[in-house]
């Protein structure tokens, strides 16, 4: 295999954050991380919703994401990105499939930009753009517990890779179930003036509810990229875990980008991969370099005190040549480099 059957420097670069996006010790308190780490919590995430409506919706959404919108049917949710023609990841995305519309969840950082895309590409008489964050607010359910309360107090929840209504405390809630595991357990799409009295009937039912930071730190923990932390502007799939996190399709039709992720994983390798960084010490969290002896082999690009671990835990793009159990110096500080998703402590 040729380096040009590979992914070079030149074509994807480093993410360029200067600093690591962090989470401080104050933060979360000790009972809170147990909550996302052990127990069940709720937290508003950073999200934005938007529909995708028309005759044309799921075609043109097919047509620019990653993952296959058709594979769960008409009830199906599933994660993915939407990339350039080059095959670099624009957002990463959440798309259920719903009556009459699509919604598709995005993060704050990559939403305009993913809606710009959509716009571009989506003909309005097939699929018209619809924003609905004013409206919708998505609820994040933690913890491993929280499948078992909602179901035990009579939610009948959707199956793997659906979406379902449930009702809590006499709101209509629109459940999302991910296939794999992910960073939550459960997404809860509500209407914003019903927020609030959803969560206070969830927090009844043992739920703890947790500022939007929790989401944060479930994400860390999970191994999961972040527009603008683990995706930068030359960032391809297979760089952040997609195929492990069931972000990608190889057996759906066309859609944008589609060529260069399928050379990477059909021809070539992905020259940088994402693992997990551990701390003893502490880290200079201003430094974001990751060094293997005196070779700088690539960058941290997350972190996050952790009262269980008892130390600093981080995410961090290297170069492949780095394996994993490796020990390095990160953000100055002596650290090894483990694979992702993180072990419960």
């Amino acid at each position: 295999m040729s380096e040009q059957d590979s992914t070079g420097p030149e074509e994807t670069a480093p993410v360029t954050r200067a600093v690591p996006f962090v989470l401080r010790p104050e933060v979360l308190t000790p009972g809170q991380e147990a909550a996302v780490l052990g127990g069940a919590a709720v937290a508003a995430g950073p999200r934005r919703v938007i529909a995708v409506a028309g005759p044309g919706a799921v075609t043109c959404l097919q047509g620019v994401l990653t993952n296959d919108v058709e594979r769960h049917g008409d009830r199906g949710f599933v994660y993915g990105a939407v990339l350039t023609t080059k095959g670099m990841i624009v957002s990463d995305l959440w798309v259920a499939r719903t009556d009459g519309e699509l919604l598709t969840i995005l993060p704050a950082e990559g939403a305009d930009a993913a809606i710009g895309l959509f716009h571009q590409y989506f003909p309005p008489r097939l699929a018209r753009i619809l924003e609905r964050g004013a409206e919708l607010v998505v609820l994040e359910l933690l913890g491993p517990q929280g499948t078992e309360r909602l179901q035990a107090s009579a939610a009948k929840l959707p199956g793997p890779g659906s979406a379902g209504v449930l009702s809590i405390r006499g709101c209509d809630v629109l459940a999302l179930q991910p296939e794999q595991p992910a960073p939550f357990a459960t997404l809860l799409v509500v209407t914003r003036a019903n927020a609030d009295h959803v969560t206070s009937g969830l927090v009844e039912i043992g739920f703890t509810a947790l500022p939007a930071d929790a989401t944060e730190f479930a994400r860390i923990v999970a191994g999961w990229p972040r527009v603008g932390a683990e995706i930068g502007e030359k960032t391809l799939p297979q760089e952040v875990r997609f195929d492990d996190i069931d972000g990608v399709s190889y057996t759906k039709g066309c859609y944008t980008g589609q060529e260069t992720v399928a050379r990477v994983h059909f021809r070539g390798h992905a020259n940088r991969w994402l693992g997990a960084v551990i701390w003893p010490g502490q880290p200079d969290l201003d430094d974001a370099t990751v060094h293997q002896g005196s070779v700088a082999v690539g960058r941290v690009t997350s972190a996050a005190w952790s009262h269980a671990w008892k130390m600093w835990l981080g995410l961090a793009v290297v170069r492949r040549e780095v394996s994993p159990g490796a020990a390095v110096r990160a953000c100055g500080t002596d650290a090894r480099l483990v694979r992702l998703p993180l072990p419960t402590p």
